[in-house]
């Protein structure tokens, strides 16, 4: 079954049909690290976040059911299952070899009412068949929201053991394109660290790049910074997590995330936009 209207219905919620852009706040770190920072009263975190109108969540099965009264109505955000989970990066308790499971279906997230799925692609396990078992799985999701008609969203990332995030051009270039054969609706993917390589990673996708936001950056510049590159090199889109709700202020650093990604503004703009949202809030 090709790609119909259910998916271009249930992306339009998520990539704004005016801009083709979008911002999706990823609110799933418990299920990887714990009641971490900023998440630890999962429905607060969701309010503080709210107030600021991103595009879309991404949360849990369990998190969704929890924080329903956010994503009911016309003016809620739309709503990105995870359904995949993985221990690579946590610390307490260390993991040995590191899981990487299944937590959701397609099926759930058409019963949940979701308007897509979001699930990691690896690159760089210490076994070819970890891989392997990794790309197969996504082979069948692909196959599942076709049947659905449910957005894929992938996260392909490229692991080493002891680091957070590898951001190397040539192996995260291997890794989108890889998800990209697969069928992926759009792409959430490490920035790169330079606009050029990074428009190169953007050409090899054959579907929507959304910027990874990864570990929370030291200062608001840097972030926003980051983020008019990435835009400036073809992406369309960001999926943030800790540097919007680990923020002093979630609704006011959208609001200046939200000038750039759907007005184009510049960083200095932004900036402004920031300290004028810190005064009103």
């Amino acid at each position: 079954m090709s790609d119909g209207l259910g998916k271009r219905l249930r992306m339009s919620r998520i990539l704004n049909p005016s801009t083709g852009k979008g911002i999706i706040v990823a609110m799933d770190h418990g299920l990887f690290l714990g009641p971490i920072s900023g998440v630890e009263n999962i429905s607060a975190a969701v309010e503080r976040v709210v107030e600021g109108q991103p595009d879309a969540l991404q949360v849990t099965a369990g998190v969704a059911s929890a924080v329903e009264k956010f994503l009911k109505g016309k003016d809620a955000p739309a709503f990105v299952l995870r359904v995949d989970a993985t221990n690579i990066w946590r610390s307490v308790p260390e993991p040995k070899e590191g899981y990487h499971v299944t937590v959701a279906s397609v099926e759930d997230a058409v019963c949940l009412g979701a308007d897509a799925i979001v699930s990691f692609f690896f690159v760089g396990y210490e076994t070819d068949s970890q891989e392997a078992e990794n790309l197969e799985r996504l082979a069948n999701l692909a196959s599942e929201c076709r049947v659905w008609q449910m957005p894929l969203i992938i996260e392909p990332l490229v692991i080493e053991k002891g680091a957070h995030a590898v951001r190397d051009p040539e192996r995260i270039k291997l890794a989108v394109r890889i998800a990209s054969e697969l069928g992926a609706d759009a792409l959430k993917v490490d920035y790169t660290g330079d606009p050029k390589s990074f428009s190169e990673i953007v050409e090899a996708a054959t579907a929507p790049v959304l910027v990874r936001g990864g570990p929370k950056m030291d200062t608001d510049e840097a972030m926003l910074q980051m983020v008019k590159e990435a835009m400036d090199a073809g992406a369309k889109g960001l999926v943030f997590g800790r540097n919007i709700w680990q923020h002093e202020k979630p609704a006011a650093i959208l609001a200046a995330l939200k000038a750039i990604v759907h007005e184009n503004a510049t960083v200095e703009e932004a900036l402004k936009r920031l300290r004028s949202e810190r005064r009103r809030r």
